[in-house]
């Protein structure tokens, strides 16, 4: 994801959906992120990702 080589680093080595958000490219990042996760079973973390994009009204126009 984009958002790795970025230079953005937070404590404990966790990024926050605003911080990915911000990166270029990184709503986009997000969204593949929610797909793969959904495709491993893994909804309650996509929820989570989708809830926090929502409040930050990040959630894809259309």
């Amino acid at each position: 994801m984009a958002y790795m080589h970025s230079g953005v680093h937070r404590a404990g080595g966790r990024l926050s959906v605003a911080d990915i958000a911000a990166q270029p490219g990184g709503i986009e990042a997000l969204q593949c992120r929610v797909h793969e996760l959904r495709s491993r079973g893994v909804h309650f973390a996509a929820n989570a990702i989708e809830q926090e994009m929502v409040a930050l009204d990040l959630s894809p126009r259309g």
